[in-house]
């Protein structure tokens, strides 16, 4: 394990704030993203298929053959599946310039402060629209309707501790949406 995944996980005496440093790397941005779709129910599953169909419906419409129709639909599913790495990939290539992250998740007004070598971010509870654990992270969200991914804190850079401690502080401060993930 490098120092960037290693656990400078702290909790005050009072449990009001967990500090970890880690890295992100294309599983994390995997489990997020498909933690969001997890969240969103086999109904939000089915509006990613309105597409797909409606290009099969008008590709077997317009062309000689039906089997273009089925072809195109097909495609469109099997591209579906295939989004989640793409967006993983993306968000990785984006931020492997910033480097190893220190998140401070404070059960205050201040909220989580994000920083890198290069910058850093405070963003106060209200400008979140709640939070989805899965088995090997806790993905925040955009508020509603949207509940878009704004961050993922990663398990692994945090210890049996400092996992409870984050799950204190989101679960008094957001919305859980979505299951309840498997504990470990």
């Amino acid at each position: 394990m490098t120092d960037a995944h290693r656990a400078a996980a702290d909790t005050n005496a009072t449990g009001a704030s967990v500090v970890f440093r880690f890295e992100l790397g294309r599983a994390d941005w995997t489990d997020a993203f498909r933690g969001v779709g997890r969240m969103r129910g086999p109904k939000g599953r089915l509006k990613a298929l309105y597409v797909p169909v409606l290009i099969g419906a008008a590709a077997w419409l317009l062309a000689d053959s039906p089997w273009a129709g089925l072809t195109v639909f097909v495609g469109g599913v099997l591209g579906l599946f295939a989004r989640t790495r793409a967006l993983a990939a993306r968000q990785t290539r984006t931020g492997a310039a910033l480097g190893a992250w220190t998140v401070t998740v404070a059960d205050t007004d201040e909220g989580v402060r994000l920083s890198c070598t290069d910058m850093e971010t405070r963003r106060g509870w209200g400008s979140f629209g709640g939070y989805v654990e899965t088995v090997d992270g806790f993905v925040l969200l955009t508020p509603a309707p949207y509940l878009l991914v704004v961050h993922y804190l990663p398990k692994r850079a945090l210890g049996l501790d400092g996992v409870k401690g984050v799950r204190a502080v989101l679960s008094r401060r957001l919305p859980h949406r979505g299951a309840p993930a498997p504990r470990h």
